[in-house]
């Protein structure tokens, strides 16, 4: 029995080569890579500020009632050797509002989330802790959590520091997919 597979729009069929084997090929990307070229909902929200130990240093949460927010990874670096806790967050967050940039520069689409960073952010309860890193003096990690943390409307999370008072630098990665 043989089995031809035909492109309804373009009319071409697969190839078998001598072995009997369909030939093909595939490219791999991130599913961050993909929302961002298809959908153009993948974002970056930045921060770096001099910030003293025990601060929340960048908060992000979702307003989407259609979508989840999903994090792909957190990427953290600091002047001073130190600590950083990802949590999800309660409260009513105050301090600097800062807008996740597009990662897909010709997508017009904005982020439906809040993101306060650029200064110490005030009103949270931190809850369940999600991942950590420790940084060398002048170093940088990433948490990289493989797009498990999924945030749904008005999920939380924030990020609190534990080191020296010096500058410290945040991106948080993530896109939106429909529920």
């Amino acid at each position: 029995m043989s089995i031809t597979i035909k492109s309804p729009s373009s009319g071409t069929t697969a190839e078998v080569n001598e072995k009997q084997q369909l030939e093909v090929s595939a490219s791999v990307s991130s599913e961050s890579h993909h929302v961002s070229l298809n959908n153009g909902e993948t974002y970056l929200w930045t921060t770096s500020w001099s910030a003293d130990t025990g601060e929340e240093v960048i908060y992000l949460k979702n307003n989407s009632k259609t979508k989840y927010l999903i994090i792909d990874k957190v990427t953290v670096s600091a002047v001073a050797a130190s600590l950083f806790e990802l949590y999800t967050a309660t409260g009513t967050a105050a301090g600097t509002t800062i807008t996740g940039a597009n990662a897909n520069r010709a997508s017009g689409n904005a982020a439906d989330a809040s993101a306060f960073g650029e200064a110490e952010v005030t009103g949270l309860t931190t809850a369940s802790r999600i991942d950590m890193a420790r940084v060398a003096a002048n170093g940088r990690a990433t948490m990289d959590l493989q797009d498990v943390l999924i945030l749904g409307q008005n999920d939380a999370i924030t990020l609190t520091y534990t080191g020296s008072t010096g500058i410290v630098d945040v991106i948080i990665t993530g896109y939106f997919e429909d529920k």
